[in-house]
């Protein structure tokens, strides 16, 4: 059987590859399908090393650097960790301040995943009247004044003004500094807030009028492209029936409700009160998280080590020569099983199978009907993570405002304390877990001697791109690309947009070959066998993960020397 790699995978954060062994299916007109997929990720990540020793307040300003792109998430399962091993429970207003701080940031990061990151793929699929404006504006003003790339353009504003409100909080994004085992280290005044909520409309407006319309229109233009598949495949198959996995999802839960902080929140069980709940949901129902179930298999990871040890156990040894190995990844289990994480497993074990969100005017009060969806696949797919991730931030920007006027209130009552503030303790542990954009994200530290001795980080790039495990089970990201419908083409991006609607491709043709002839070739990859084929929707199932890998040490050893490489924020020593 032929096979194609694609290395590296644009549009995403860190450096992943795929590895796709494909094989003709006679049933569905001999066309090329992924029969196998690894996905190594080809990075290391030392950050769980070189925080042994530290102070443990160091953890607040190194572990955001993990990632460039999601460095809030990092900073607040810190924090999470140090209070919890601080003994510091953070006063209501720094609650509410985390999560409108938090709450900015995902609406910043969800937007650009779905215009910048998938879009170009999804624009194809939607069409010359649905698809064009989410399309990059490839074709300069001239194409932005007839509608190709408007709402990517618009994106770009809005993210900003969501980023803004970020830097007002943290002091500056990426990396704030505003996080501290206990509270925050910025006062609720009244200017603040009311900069915070002239910048957020706009972004609610974007997302409950723009962003969710484009994405009713995607879910109409899935039915288009089955009719397409029908006449190609001899079978329906839509965005619904491609990437799925088995059905399991994990969520940690994120941004608590303060009333029942200590009751609720602190207790990773139940988290039943906060906006997004904790939980694993398989079987189709939600069950409570139990964190103790978390460990992580390396049989296959550049690590030294044992299989299945629980982060508290867990250790950090690499291993670039270890036989058999492909990945810089470890591969997360929860009770022994593999699960998905993302914003498909936080709307599953929040909201269960079928969603209704209110799109109500934050300040005029004008309401512009629910968004209402029910999940076409229960084992997950490209469609229902797509629309996943649309629906959270429809939820976190209607509930940001909440989070505002309860913040008001307790600056009206003179509750503005933001800090819990507790000395460094000579010995003790904490762990956070939260949600991060891509998923489930958590932290351990131990502290011995007033110094850390032990971290570790189980981010979503692993649960989700992890590499097989003990038992040689696929992590998520692998199984979705090997799961049956993965259609490998040999139509290019031109000829399948062709294909959808008639000249649709041309008009992608004339803009795309306007920055370079060779952009008419999008995606096509050489197999071993020396044949071109289309890799599309195989980054596309990849995309719908939005895979972020935690990128920030990357080793190479070209003539016997090694190069330590620090880029995930803009620095490069040798």
């Amino acid at each position: 059987m032929p096979s194609f790699k694609v290395d590296p995978i644009s549009r995403i954060e860190g450096h992943l590859k795929i590895e796709c062994v494909i094989d003709r299916v006679p049933e569905l007109n001999n066309e090329y399908f992924v029969k196998e997929c690894r996905a190594p990720v080809t990075m290391f990540r030392g950050f769980e090393i070189f925080m042994v020793g530290r102070d443990p307040r160091d953890a607040l300003l190194f572990t955001p650097r993990i990632c460039g792109v999601c460095p809030n998430p990092h900073s607040i399962t810190s924090a999470m960790a140090l209070d919890d091993a601080f003994d510091a429970m953070p006063p209501p207003a720094a609650i509410l301040i985390r999560n409108i701080e938090e709450a900015a940031y995902y609406l910043y990061d969800h937007l650009i995943h779905f215009y910048l990151l998938i879009g170009p793929e999804l624009g194809v699929i939607m069409g010359p009247e649905y698809g064009a404006p989410i399309l990059p504006p490839v074709a300069g003003r001239e194409g932005l004044e007839k509608g190709i790339g408007t709402h990517y353009a618009k994106c770009v504003e809005i993210q900003r003004r969501a980023n803004e409100v970020v830097a007002l909080w943290g002091g500056k994004f990426p990396h704030v500094t505003n996080y501290y085992p206990g509270g925050v280290l910025v006062e609720p005044t009244l200017e603040r807030i009311s900069k915070t909520l002239a910048a957020l409309v706009p972004v609610w407006e974007f997302i409950a009028i723009t962003h969710i319309q484009d994405i009713l229109n995607l879910i109409e233009a899935n039915e288009r492209l089955k009719d397409v598949t029908e006449v190609v495949l001899g079978a329906r198959v839509g965005l619904e029936d491609i990437g799925f996995g088995n059905g399991n999802f994990l969520s940690f839960g994120m941004m608590p409700n303060i009333d029942d902080y200590e009751s609720d929140w602190l207790d990773t069980s139940k988290r039943n009160n906060s906006l997004f709940r904790a939980g694993a949901f398989y079987d189709g129902s939600r069950h409570p998280l139990d964190e103790n179930k978390i460990t992580e298999d390396i049989k296959y990871s550049f690590y030294d080590g044992e299989d299945g040890l629980h982060p508290w156990d867990g250790v950090t040894i690499p291993n670039k020569d270890k036989p058999g190995a492909y990945s810089w990844t470890k591969a997360p289990r929860y009770n022994g099983e593999v699960f998905e994480v993302g914003p498909l497993a936080r709307m599953l074990n929040t909201f269960g199978m079928e969603w209704r969100i209110p799109r109500i005017h934050p300040i005029t009060g004008e309401d512009y009907g629910d968004f209402v969806y029910r999940v076409r696949n229960p084992k997950g797919s490209i469609l229902d993570r797509v629309v996943a991730r649309a629906a959270c931030v429809l939820v976190i920007a209607n509930k940001v405002f909440e989070y505002i006027n309860e913040l008001v209130s307790l600056v009206k009552e003179g509750r503005t304390e933001v800090m819990n503030n507790k000395p460094v303790p000579r010995e003790a542990k904490g762990r956070g877990l939260w949600e991060a954009p891509r998923g489930a994200l958590s932290h351990w530290v131990k502290i011995s001697d007033y110094k850390i001795s032990h971290y570790q980080c189980v981010v979503p790039g692993t649960w989700n791109w992890g590499p097989r495990d003990s038992r040689d089970r696929p992590g998520p990201g692998e199984a979705a690309l090997q799961c049956g419908t993965t259609w490998v083409p040999r139509l290019n991006v031109i000829e399948i947009a062709n294909a959808l609607y008639d000249g649709w491709g041309d008009i992608l043709a004339e803009a795309l070959t306007r920055l370079n002839p060779k952009y008419a070739n999008l995606n096509m990859e050489p197999t071993d066998g020396g044949e071109y084929v289309n890799a599309t929707i195989a980054l596309l199932v990849v995309r719908s993960f939005d895979p972020c890998l935690a990128c920030g040490v990357h080793i190479i050893t070209p003539s016997k020397k090694t190069y330590v490489f620090e880029v995930s924020h803009g620095l490069c020593s040798v």
